[in-house]
């Protein structure tokens, strides 16, 4: 919600690609951290670490995602403001600041 918002107020500013920049910026954190948490359930359980091909697969992939991301930046640097593509990363960590604090509140709860 918080980069809806965010990205509204860029577009009525005015500056639709910066707006652009921000959302999808936000958006490859977000995707990128919730694989970051697949990855770590498949990797992190109890007893040997479980290396497979499907998480070298994911580690990739989340690389390519992040290569894309910034290729795509780069080819309309002109068009957009740095300070967007800052503000799709605040929101990004905002957004796992939040979910941080709402998983250590349940995880209070259950003990």
């Amino acid at each position: 919600m918080l980069t809806v918002a965010a990205a509204s107020l860029v577009v009525w500013l005015g500056k639709p690609w910066s707006a652009l920049a921000l959302t999808v910026t936000s958006a490859v954190g977000m995707i990128n951290g919730l694989w970051l948490e697949g990855l770590l359930v498949g990797i992190l359980q109890p007893g040997k670490a479980r290396v497979g091909r499907g998480a070298v697969t994911l580690l990739i992939s989340r690389w390519a995602l992040w290569a894309l991301l910034f290729g795509f930046l780069y080819l309309i640097r002109s068009r957009i403001e740095l300070w967007a593509v800052i503000a799709g990363v605040g929101c990004f960590l905002t957004a796992l600041a939040g979910a941080g604090m709402t998983a250590a509140k349940r995880a209070g709860r259950e003990e």
